[in-house]
């Protein structure tokens, strides 16, 4: 009976510092096997206070056999009661020399991409967020149909300090 209370302690203490933190908000999507190009992922959010302000990042993972020094994302970002913007977003992932910019663990490189920056967010409300690559070979106008070696996408919003 003391293991239990001690564990009911341990849940509570945590469940308490998690509530009362403004720590940043991280949303993961996985992928199963590459990004198909008619794969959007979605995001939608709360934020816990409107007081402060936000930055919103991309975490972007993939191995050592990503064949792009870059990538390109479409966004359709939804801020409650503003219209919908839309963009086009090139990213650099690597050096002109072949390196990778992100950080490296074994073979999977995971780079932090900043997408907004100080950023009011509406407490209550839900914020939608649309993302899809838009890679294509040299010279060429289709998409390519699924990115190979990206293992996931996420979303990190921190607020400002």
């Amino acid at each position: 009976m003391l293991k239990y209370i001690k564990v009911a302690k341990l849940v509570s203490i945590v469940i308490f510092f998690t509530n009362c933190t403004n720590s940043s908000l991280d949303l993961n999507h996985k992928f199963d096997s590459g990004w198909n190009a008619k794969e959007p992922v979605d995001f939608e959010f709360n934020v816990i206070s409107e007081e402060k302000k936000y930055n919103l990042y991309f975490v972007l993972r993939h191995n050592d056999d990503y064949a792009f020094s870059n990538i390109f994302l479409i966004t359709k970002f939804k801020l409650p009661e503003k219209n919908e913007e839309i963009d086009t977003i090139e990213f650099v992932l690597s050096e002109p020399s072949g390196k990778w910019k992100g950080k490296k663990q074994f073979s999977t490189i995971e780079h932090k991409l900043s997408f907004k920056n100080n950023l009011s967010l509406n407490n209550g409300n839900l914020h939608f967020l649309s993302v899809r690559n838009s890679m294509r070979l040299n010279n060429t106008i289709s998409p390519i149909q699924n990115l190979e070696n990206v293992l996931d996408l996420g979303l990190l919003i921190e607020p400002v300090e």
